[in-house]
């Protein structure tokens, strides 16, 4: 069969990819594709078209939120002219019936055990209407449904079709080498999506995968440095040590960098895992702090991500410390805030960025999107507070969503542009990676974190330059 996956992405973000690194679940589909068939790659991001009148017998999306308009227009159109579409990913997760109104089939749950049926199902005239993977229920799918009640073991994950996009347009490969999430942050969906027990990828097939990956790569792990906290699960430690201790020993290291917690540093073996992750090249971390307060630590629920025994019991001090720590090990910081808990005001915006002047962290700074398939989605549904009106396309960053108690959607949205475009100054950029290359004076890591800023730069003066 003639098999095309596509990569979607609105008008407005095609040709502005952040940071350019090549998609991972259109890689990891073509992987997961038996032989004999023909995979075409379409990455939208990177100006790739959809060409409809190519010979197609199966169309695959993998859909985010603000990605649904676009993705179903693309599986409309596709389905006009006869060709089957099947709908994936985590918006599809948190809507299927109404994915199910532009699809031949939706997929829920992890591709693994689903992709070669449906191809298999597709081959023989026969696809399903739901096709399952995980432990969910599926007595309200008004359609026929294919189910496989545990996740994926990831034992069995091929290397990815890197080979089927053009490498070079990208700056960094990606990889993952776990998942599962355990700590229920409210806004995120990622924890219902792939569950609280954390599963690993063998470490040898990781290393041989690494292996294959240019200078620079992205590992989209929830978080890089595991989960040292766990203590009655030391086989956890255990495997991000034996993990980077082989990728340190490789003879060409690579830069990479991921999402890591600052709380590592404070536990068994946590030092430890920061070291060998440096020695195997990590040289930043997306950190995901969401509040410099106790009330927005308690509403997010990001304290137990990090490790604060309880939301009023948080405080700066500790995160400052957990930061210098990091940081004199040579890893740059991205801090990720979310802004619009109900006890923020507009002046959290210029705190926050003060925050990031003082530790010298990139700073991310976001106006709250409650996603879909999240808890604080759910909550602000019931009460009346999500803008119902506004389409799914309006859920990537640049609109506000949602009804704060004090806050208007304009001022949260002018106070935004304000601090995420003076937070990316010349002056800061520069600064911010002098001071990496101070405590990791390497050519390599400086050019990373100069470019990075550099592709944030563009990115946030286009998204609020307007």
């Amino acid at each position: 069969m003639n098999i095309t996956i596509i990569f979607p992405a609105r008008e407005m973000e095609v040709g502005r990819a952040m940071i350019p690194v090549m998609p991972l679940a259109p890689t990891l589909l073509a992987a997961l594709t038996p032989p004999g068939h023909e995979v075409k790659l379409v990455d939208m991001v990177f100006g790739d078209q959809v060409d409809y009148d190519a010979s197609c017998d199966l169309a695959a999306l993998t859909v985010r939120t603000p990605l649904a308009v676009k993705a179903y227009e693309i599986a409309d159109r596709f389905r006009a002219r006869g060709t089957p579409v099947v709908l994936g990913g985590p918006h599809i997760f948190t809507f299927p019936a109404e994915a199910k109104a532009h699809a031949t089939s939706v997929a829920i749950g992890e591709a693994e055990e689903l992709w070669p049926r449906i191809l298999e199902d597709r081959a023989q005239g026969a696809l399903q209407d739901f096709y399952v993977s995980g432990p969910y229920k599926t007595e309200s799918f008004r359609g026929s449904v294919y189910h496989v009640p545990q996740r994926p073991d990831l034992a069995r994950i091929p290397m990815m079709r890197r080979d089927l996009l053009p490498r070079k347009r990208y700056l960094m490969d990606s990889i993952f080498t776990t998942r599962g999430c355990p700590n229920f942050c409210r806004f995120c969906p990622v924890t219902p999506l792939f569950g609280s027990q954390i599963r690993h990828r063998p470490i040898d097939q990781v290393v041989a995968e690494v292996e294959t990956l240019r200078k620079y790569y992205f590992n989209v792990d929830d978080s890089v440095f595991g989960h040292p906290q766990m203590v009655e699960r030391p086989e956890e430690n255990r495997y991000y040590l034996d993990l980077y201790g082989e990728l340190a020993r490789l003879k060409t290291r690579r830069l990479w960098s991921g999402a890591g917690g600052l709380s590592a540093v404070n536990y068994k073996d946590g030092r430890r895992i920061i070291e060998l992750a440096v020695e195997s090249g990590l040289c930043s971390i997306a950190a995901g702090l969401e509040s410099l307060s106790g009330s927005g630590q308690k509403q997010s629920g990001a304290w137990r991500k990090l490790h604060f025994t309880a939301p009023d019991v948080f405080d700066q001090r500790t995160l400052k410390e957990n930061i210098r720590t990091l940081q004199g090990l040579g890893i740059e910081i991205m801090g990720f805030f979310v802004i619009g808990w109900d006890e923020d005001t507009l002046e959290t915006y210029q705190r926050t960025l003060d925050f990031c002047d003082e530790t010298k962290i990139i700073p991310m700074i976001l106006t709250l999107a409650p996603m879909p398939g999240s808890p604080i989605y759910e909550e602000y549904l019931e009460q009346g507070r999500i803008i119902t009106e506004l389409a799914w396309d309006r859920y990537g960053g640049e609109s506000v969503v949602f009804r704060h108690p004090v806050m208007t959607p304009e001022s949260m949205r002018a106070e935004n542009s304000r601090v995420m475009q003076e937070g990316f100054t010349w002056g800061r950029i520069l600064s911010r990676t002098w001071h990496t290359f101070r405590h990791r004076p390497s050519i390599g890591v400086a050019m990373s974190s100069f470019f990075t800023q550099q592709g944030m730069r563009k990115t946030f003066k286009y998204l609020f330059g307007k």
